[in-house]
């Protein structure tokens, strides 16, 4: 193996023989040249400047930025390939070799690579790597929960430019550009490759159970069956090393990548979500996914190890990542540690709308982040849009409902075996699990609202609004985000507010209605220490054991409910003002995970048939 500096980046997809890019580079804030002289400072990459861990650490708004470094490339035959990958890059990128041009890529969540073989010169020893970034402060770009123009309340401190791992990896003359892996709880499997320079190529998999190997070999794809497979599941994190070969002529090994499989299957059956033919229950954890040292980069790999185990010890069973597509490190540490993960799309600035360019964009980045993520086991829901972010006024609008669809229809092209969530929390469409966002704090009311729902016609009945916008310059906010100006801030907010209709008007299910699970609640906070100046949550809580009382009140409310098929308790950790989290901003507990593993332990789910 070549020299590196951590653990390699794609462990689910990993080579023998890469480096890392990673450390300090030349930086420089705006626009200008890319050659030596025009960077004045450095910067730690995978770091955003924002960031104090980046070594800059200015937060004023920067559209363009640049980076700059040296490096050895790495000894490769005459035959063979260098790639170049970067994990994700916020947000529009141009990448130079030796200031040649070797691609470009727009989209920033999500990796991408490039073949630089072609642009480097055996003769030279050292060469530079050069890149260019512009990420506009503007709404109609996927940002998730990154503020845009001014801060808001439940938006935080921006990512811009390199915030994953950049590494080189050496490859045969053909290689494999991405992979998908179907393993179900039956022994049977699906594996298939895309393959730079070779259509339908010969692919050769090798899956070790115990000492046993199962080898499968044939043009791609590769349909086989493994006797004697543990199922994947919940605690239950069985896994079976793979090795994924191309193969050439005459049998030669042309790249080699290596990662693992869990063999499991996730179905809806009538009103059940079920894993591995049981009903599925989840109690989860809602995650932003950002840490106050280096916003959404991880700190570390271990950083994200932590996170999953205080989930782990506090008796959850996976978190929804919301508003971001993690680190893939993430998922595989999830897969390894036998927990579940909802997927989600980070949505355009909320009063944006999903039209013309930035849907083709927008589906461009959840197809990438799809094709990345869907063979990993604890993947076990995609949700693709988010409180009807971009979708305002989904009940009145048929255009806003078509957009939905088309999201839903790409999401069940690339992958069916797992449900799709058309738009959480704030109206359905067309959904395989109704989920629904309520943040009262009254239990009697919570568990009565939602009882008999799906004999109520799905209408959840009036909740309590005050007609404000919570305080925020909602005609600022209009005309930053670009929204028709023919309707005015009552009429955006009229929007904003979820109707009372869990599903569309007219578009109810008839019959065996999709699972119910309430994937927003609690939100209780409780500050620690000298805390944020600005803080935002639904309640406070006196001390960590007024914050244990609510939140066992509340998850004793919903698991009450007698149509609930799964929750997810806001939130995991502080996220800036946002204080509702189990765990400082800093990751301590507020509450010591054993008690909360107890206060689960006793709530009414853990008798269920699909906890036993």
């Amino acid at each position: 193996m070549l020299e590196t500096k951590s653990g390699h980046p794609r462990p689910d997809r990993r080579r023998e023989r890469w480096q890392s890019l990673d450390g300090q580079w030349r930086f420089a804030l705006g626009d200008g040249g890319l050659d030596a002289e025009a960077f004045d400072r450095t910067i730690e990459v995978p770091f955003p400047y924002q960031s104090a861990a980046s070594g800059v650490g200015i937060t004023d708004p920067h559209d363009v930025v640049r980076y700059r470094r040296e490096f050895f490339a790495p000894e490769a035959a005459t035959d063979e390939r260098v790639l170049l990958h970067f994990g994700a890059v916020d947000y529009a990128c141009t990448v130079f070799v030796d200031d040649l041009l070797v691609g470009e890529h727009s989209g920033g969540h999500v990796p991408f690579t490039f073949d630089i073989t072609d642009a480097l010169d055996p003769e030279r020893g050292m060469h530079s790597l050069a890149v260019r970034v512009v990420d506009e402060y503007r709404a109609d770009q996927l940002r998730g929960k990154q503020t845009a123009s001014f801060p808001f309340m439940i938006h935080y401190t921006p990512t811009t430019g390199i915030w994953q791992p950049v590494w080189l990896e050496v490859t045969g003359a053909s290689w494999i550009r991405d992979h998908h892996v179907d393993a179900r709880s039956d022994g049977s499997l699906y594996i298939d490759a895309d393959v730079a320079g070779i259509d339908r190529p010969m692919l050769r998999a090798t899956i070790t159970l115990a000492d046993l190997a199962h080898v499968a070999e044939g043009r791609a794809p590769l349909h086989f069956h493994c006797e004697g497979v543990e199922p994947w599941g919940v605690r239950a994190p069985h896994r079976y090393a793979m090795r994924l070969d191309v193969l050439g002529d005459g049998g030669a090994v042309l790249d080699t990548v290596f990662g693992a499989v869990g063999f499991r299957t996730i179905e809806i059956i009538g009103d059940d979500w079920t894993l591995n033919g049981a009903p599925f229950r989840p109690r989860l954890l809602l995650d932003q996914g950002l840490w106050p040292e280096s916003l959404l980069a991880a700190p570390s790999e271990q950083a994200l190890i932590d996170d999953l185990k205080f989930v782990l010890e506090a008796g959850f069973d996976g978190v929804r990542k919301h508003q971001k597509i993690e680190d893939p490190r993430f998922l595989w540490h999830a897969d390894r540690l036998g927990l579940v993960i909802w997927d989600e799309l980070p949505s355009p600035f909320g009063l944006a709308r999903f039209e013309g360019a930035l849907v083709d964009h927008a589906l461009s980045e959840w197809r990438s982040a799809i094709r990345r993520d869907r063979s990993h086991p604890c993947v076990v829901a995609w949700v693709p849009i988010n409180e009807s972010w971009g979708v305002q006024g989904l009940h009145t609008r048929a255009d806003q409902r078509d957009v939905v669809r088309r999201f839903v229809a790409e999401t069940r092209a690339l992958d069916r075996s797992r449900p799709v969530i058309d738009n959480s929390g704030w109206g359905h469409v067309e959904t395989d699990v109704v989920d629904v966002h309520d943040y009262d704090q009254d239990p009697h009311r919570l568990t009565q609202r939602w009882t008999g729902i799906t004999h109520r016609d799905w209408d959840r009945g009036p909740e309590e609004f005050d007609g404000t916008a919570n305080g925020f310059d909602l005609a600022r906010w209009m005309e930053f985000a670009l929204v028709d100006r023919n309707r005015t801030p009552r009429d955006v907010l009229a929007d904003m507010i979820p109707n009372p209709r869990v599903w569309v008007a007219g578009h109810e299910p008839r019959g065996s209605c999709p699972p119910l699970v309430m994937s927003e609640f609690g939100g209780v906070g409780l500050a620690f220490g000298d805390g944020p100046r600005e803080r935002f949550d639904y309640v406070g809580a006196a001390d960590p054991d007024d914050l244990l009382r609510r939140f066992t009140m509340l998850v004793d409310a919903v698991e009450r409910v007698p149509e609930m098929r799964g929750w997810c308790w806001t939130q995991l950790a502080d996220t800036e003002q946002e204080i509702n989290g189990l765990l400082t901003a800093d990751r301590r507990a507020k509450v010591a995970p054993e008690l909360l593993r107890a206060a689960l332990a006793a709530a009414p789910w853990t008798t269920h048939p699909s906890r036993r």
